[in-house]
């Protein structure tokens, strides 16, 4: 007489646009593999939209004002549209048969509704980058309120998150992102630094590049000071940039996973400056964890969540002040070898806490709390 062997749950990872966006990889996508050797949990993956269309469609891609043109675009946009509502219909049917449904970063108030609605599944939210905040909101996020308070779980990447979410929200949990480090791994013995000059590195987007004004005055002092100093950026255009006059610096302006580990692994140090608001707190330390992932020592702005991550000093570095900026770079700068000893010391923080084994049990964690009825964690 066999055994028997209890049915694996389920849970349906909804995605807005493919795997285009950071959170349906670093959140969801990523963990593909894990999930199929799993023993007690199976996922499976659907989009909401098409990603043809979205970028075929993108703000800032509008055709020139010819008549025939803005008819066509038109007619795309009512297509798109009945694209979107077939898809949430295909998505509702399929959910009804998982034991969760994971919506990452999906800004449809109606389709989390049904979703709500159905009775099997338990509705799982992500909140991650602010999406409180006034952009967000007028991106597409107005309801993000509502959509909180009648979700079955709320997932956040950090505190700051979660203490938002808990005021909406009776089951929320914190679940850290995974910085990817296996692939820095598997990449760390082919790619290799220039002797001959000191990196500094920032990897980000168009959206935060802005965030190098808060450091320009120290950097140009540095480049004054150090003839050996190149500013690597990884994700935004010149045009995006500060009017920089000594810093020497090069771009590259699109990247993929590929590329960033590749640039991530030829900078000495790594850059995260903030600003003093809401959407600077928000923010996890994904992009310290990813410096300190390639091998390159993270000096961050001493603020929210690196004051987790970091001790100053040992894995990184935390400045706040104009004047502390330019110390502790300065000092990187000089020291080699305790700019190695940091570096080193960052990446085994990363193989300690935040692997990607890690973090998804972690989040598998959350999935069974959560449908044996566990309230926040």
């Amino acid at each position: 007489m066999s055994g028997h062997h209890p049915r694996r749950r389920r849970v349906l990872i909804v995605l807005d646009c493919g795997i285009e966006s950071p959170s349906a990889m670093v959140r969801g996508v990523q963990y593909d593999e894990l999930f199929k050797r799993h023993a007690e949990w199976h996922a499976d993956y659907v989009s909401r939209r098409s990603l043809f269309m979205s970028r075929l469609l993108r703000p800032g891609h509008r055709p020139s004002v010819d008549f025939a043109v803005l008819t066509l675009r038109r007619s795309l946009e009512r297509l798109n549209e009945r694209m979107i509502r077939s898809g949430e219909d295909r998505i509702v049917e399929q959910a009804a048969a998982y034991d969760i449904v994971y919506e990452l970063k999906v800004p449809s108030m109606p389709l989390h509704e049904r979703l709500c609605a159905l009775r099997g599944p338990r509705v799982v939210m992500d909140l991650s980058d602010g999406l409180w905040l006034p952009f967000h909101r007028r991106a597409g996020w107005e309801p993000l309120d509502e959509m909180l308070k009648s979700a079955g779980g709320v997932i956040c990447e950090n505190e700051y998150g979660a203490k938002y979410a808990r005021q909406r929200n009776a089951h929320v949990f914190v679940v850290p992102d995974p910085p990817q480090v296996e692939e820095f791994d598997a990449a760390r013995g082919r790619i290799s630094r220039d002797p001959a000059r000191v990196v500094l590195g920032w990897i980000g987007s168009p959206a935060t590049v802005s965030a190098l004004y808060k450091i320009w005055e120290p950097l140009e002092a540095l480049f004054a000071r150090h003839a050996a100093l190149h500013l690597r950026i990884v994700g935004a255009s010149p045009s995006d940039l500060p009017r920089f006059e000594r810093v020497r610096w090069s771009c590259r302006p699109v990247y993929d996973q590929q590329a960033m580990v590749e640039e991530v692994l030829a900078m000495d140090i790594g850059l995260f400056p903030l600003f003093q608001n809401d959407e600077s707190l928000a923010r996890g330390t994904l992009k310290a964890m990813v410096y300190m992932s390639g091998g390159a020592a993270a000096v961050c702005q001493d603020l929210g969540e690196n004051q987790r991550l970091i001790a100053d000093g040992v894995n990184g570095a935390l400045a706040e002040t104009d004047q502390e900026w330019f110390d502790k770079l300065d000092r990187l700068i000089t020291c080699p070898e305790e700019r190695r000893t940091i570096a080193q010391n960052g990446l085994a923080t990363i193989h300690e806490r935040f692997t990607r084994q890690k973090c998804f049990e972690q989040l598998v964690g959350v999935f069974d709390r959560l449908c044996d009825g566990a309230d926040t964690a």
